[in-house]
C-alpha cells in the first residue's frame, strides 16, 4: 500500500472517529433536553387526571355561561368552590361549604362570597323547596352549578370541590399560614382550641378553624368566616412562593381538589396574579336563620344580596364603596336569588335570630 493511500485511510478513521463522537455527544444532549421535557409532560398528564372532574360537570359550566350573559369585566370569572361531606366514592352526601369566587387575574383580585348551606331554595325539576346544599346530594356538581348561578345570577366558568381535610399538608409543606383568628373558641366540633388574635397556624389548626361553628359565637356564619379566612391565607401564602415550588404545590394540592382547569391554566392564572399585589375581599352572602315546619333554614336578604353581587360583579368587592356602573344596575339577574323560597318581607325574622352580622370581625 502507498503512503499515500495510507493516509487516506488513516484520514477517513479519524473521520468516522469524530463522527462517532459527534453522534454521541448530540444523543447525550438529546437525552439532556428530551427527557426531562417527557418527564415534566409526564408529571402533568398525571396531575390532570387525578384532578379531572366528569364531562356532564364541563357541560353544566358550559350551559351556565350560556344561560346567563356575564356583565363582569374581559379578564374575570367566577369560580364555585365546594367543600363536600361525601363519606365514599359512591355518595354525593351534601356540600358542606359553597364559596362563590370572582377571580380577575389581570387586576389581581379575588373576592370570596360564601353562600350559606342552608339557604331556602327552590330546586323545582328535582325536589322541590330545599337547603341550597341538597342540590349537590341530588345531582352532584353539575346541579350544585345551576343552582349557585340561579342563585347568584352570574355565569360559572369554573368549578373546584375541595376537601378541606387535605388541605392539612399543603399548610405544613407552606410552614403555616398567618390569620387573624376572631375569637378564642375552645374544643369544639373540630378539636382544636385557639385564642383569638394573628398567629401561624400548622395544618392541623388551620382545619379545626375551619371547621369549628358550636364554640364560636356566629355558628355556621362563623364557620363559612373562617374558611375564607384560611382560603385567603392560602392565596397570599402561595403568591409568595418562588416559582419553582408551584409544581409541587400543585401536586401537594392535587390530592384535595376535583377541578375542570387543567395544571396548565391553574398555572397560568398564578403567573398572571404574581405580577402584583394582590387583593382578597370576603363576605357572607347577607341572610338571616329561621324555622320552618320544624326544619332549620337560611334565607337571603334579597335588597343586600343583590347590591353585594352588583358590587362584586363591578369589581368593586362586597364591601367595596362607590356607584355601582350602569352595566351592573341594569343586569336584574345579578343577586336576584331568582330560585330563593324564603320570605321576601324578612326585616323582623333577620333581627330574631343569628345572621350574617352575627359573626366577629368579618373580612
Amino acid at each position: 500500500m502507498s503512503r499515500h493511500a495510507a493516509s487516506r485511510k488513516t484520514n477517513r478513521e479519524r473521520k468516522g472517529t469524530r463522527g462517532l463522537i459527534i453522534a454521541a455527544a448530540a444523543g447525550l444532549v438529546l437525552m439532556l433536553v428530551v427527557m426531562p421535557v417527557v418527564a415534566v409532560a409526564m408529571f402533568v398528564n398525571d396531575l390532570n387526571r387525578s384532578i379531572a372532574v366528569d364531562d356532564d360537570v364541563r357541560q353544566a359550566l358550559r350551559s351556565s355561561a350560556a344561560n346567563t350573559p356575564s356583565t363582569t369585566a374581559d379578564s374575570a370569572f367566577y369560580t364555585l368552590l365546594i367543600g363536600s361531606d361525601r363519606r365514599s366514592d359512591g355518595e354525593n352526601g351534601r356540600s358542606d361549604s359553597l364559596i362563590l369566587a370572582r377571580i380577575d387575574p389581570d387586576a389581581r383580585r379575588v373576592d370570596l362570597v360564601s353562600i350559606p348551606r342552608d339557604m331556602q331554595v327552590r330546586i323545582d325539576k328535582i325536589a322541590g323547596v330545599q337547603k341550597i346544599n341538597a342540590a349537590y346530594s341530588f345531582g352532584g356538581a353539575t346541579l350544585a352549578i345551576t343552582t349557585v348561578s340561579e342563585f347568584a345570577g352570574v355565569p360559572i366558568s369554573h368549578y373546584a370541590e375541595v376537601d378541606f381535610s387535605q388541605l392539612t399538608g399543603l399548610v405544613d409543606k407552606l410552614g403555616g399560614i398567618t390569620v387573624d383568628v376572631p375569637e378564642s373558641f375552645s374544643g369544639g366540633n373540630g378539636g382544636v382550641s385557639l385564642k383569638a388574635g394573628r398567629q401561624t397556624l400548622n395544618g392541623t389548626q388551620a382545619l379545626g378553624f375551619a371547621r369549628e361553628r358550636y364554640k364560636v359565637q356566629g355558628g355556621d356564619f362563623s364557620r363559612a368566616q373562617a374558611q375564607r379566612i384560611v382560603l385567603t391565607a392560602l392565596i397570599e401564602k402561595i403568591a409568595q412562593q418562588p416559582v419553582t415550588a408551584l409544581p409541587g404545590l400543585i401536586r401537594e394540592f392535587a390530592g384535595g381538589i376535583a377541578t375542570d382547569m387543567s395544571v396548565q391554566t391553574i398555572t397560568q392564572y398564578a403567573m398572571t396574579m404574581r405580577k402584583g399585589a394582590i387583593t382578597v375581599d370576603t363576605a357572607g352572602c347577607p341572610s338571616y336563620a329561621f324555622n320552618q315546619d320544624g326544619v332549620s333554614y337560611v334565607g337571603v336578604e334579597y335588597k343586600e344580596w343583590q347590591d353585594m353581587m352588583r358590587r362584586v360583579d363591578a369589581g368593586l368587592g362586597p364591601h367595596g364603596t362607590g356607584s355601582i356602573p350602569a352595566r351592573q344596575k341594569r343586569n336584574t339577574k345579578l343577586g336576584a336569588a331568582a330560585n330563593a323560597a324564603s320570605p321576601k318581607d324578612y326585616e323582623t325574622l333577620k333581627n330574631q335570630s343569628l345572621n350574617s352580622d352575627s359573626v366577629i370581625g368579618d373580612q
